[in-house]
């Protein structure tokens, strides 16, 4: 259990020292779509499905890729979707409560 963790630690140091191992080992974000558009070539090159993309758009209270700005594959597997209407959505304040 413990060797995991030397090497862990070993590949940690190498990638934070040469930031272009790190990219090879753990990828780099894609850019899937940008101001509405699909970028088809990170699409294919991902192999995801339009109705896996539009899943996720809309778990994220979107109902069109129009209106999209940005979707991004990360590196971890996920994909983060930033569109107008989900900057409002967590750009709300919330009330404050005064304590007596």
């Amino acid at each position: 259990m413990s060797s995991l963790f030397v090497v862990n630690y070993l590949f940690k140091r190498i990638m934070y020292g040469f930031p272009k191992f790190g990219n090879i080992i753990q990828g780099e974000p894609l850019l899937l779509i940008y101001n509405g558009k699909i970028n088809k070539k990170n699409i294919t090159k991902t192999k995801i499905s339009i109705e896996e993309i539009m899943e996720v758009i809309r778990e994220h209270g979107v109902l069109k890729i129009e209106q999209v700005d940005l979707a991004i594959l990360e590196v971890d597997g996920n994909i983060s979707v930033i569109s107008h209407e989900f900057q409002h959505k967590t750009t709300k304040k919330k009330k404050t409560i005064r304590q007596l």
